[in-house]
């Protein structure tokens, strides 16, 4: 497996690199032990990239962050993946339940062309918004597709479901689509739009 160190300047080349900024936190996930694997499967590479397309998408959004949420930062969890990760990821869970949380690694996850990034938002004091789950939560509650009946039940607060909504209109706003079954990813383009048209990372 090439690892993403490796391939850092044709990663350079292709992507565009998301910073810790006034709007922007970073804490990427896959480089620390906390999520689904258990473990560290970017061996400690916590670098930030996109594609360019989405880069612009995202910066348009952090604009709109500053003037409409001044107290608030995105919180950045995963962003480009190389497609061979995302073949661990798939084999980790085939099989399972949550087999459906994973794309396979052909043709690829959106992730693996720079164009999915998994997010949340935080006030700029350090709180995380509370958004019903934290990061790869496989639970139903999860899902923006059942929102609904989880109001309902009040399993999911009001409170709660709004601070996806401010994540979510920022996002969409500027052309980004939600996962139907995980509020923190959003897809900069359609599957159709990207598949063999755009760079890989392998």
């Amino acid at each position: 497996m090439t690892s993403f160190a490796q391939q850092l300047e044709w990663i350079e080349k292709n992507f565009r690199e998301i910073k810790d900024s006034e709007q922007v936190s970073l804490e990427l996930k896959y480089a620390t032990a906390d999520n689904f694997m258990q473990r560290d499967v970017y061996e400690g590479f916590d670098r930030c990239f996109v594609s360019p397309v989405a880069y612009e998408m995202f910066m348009r959004a952090c604009d709109n962050l500053k003037k409409k949420h001044p107290t608030l930062k995105f919180l950045i969890w995963d962003a480009l993946r190389p497609r061979s990760i995302q073949a661990e990821f798939y084999k980790h869970l085939e099989g399972t339940p949550f087999q459906n949380y994973v794309a396979p690694p052909f043709p690829g996850s959106l992730h693996n062309f720079g164009m999915a990034m998994d997010l949340s938002l935080r006030e700029r004091d350090g709180d995380y918004l509370d958004m019903g789950t934290g990061f790869d939560d496989f639970r139903d509650l999860a899902q923006p597709k059942l929102e609904p009946q989880f109001l309902k039940s009040g399993e999911l607060s009001n409170l709660q479901f709004s601070n996806r909504m401010i994540l979510r209109n920022l996002m969409e706003n500027e052309g980004f689509k939600v996962l139907e079954h995980e509020w923190w990813h959003f897809n900069a383009l359609p599957k159709d739009q990207v598949h063999g048209k755009h760079p890989i990372l392998e």
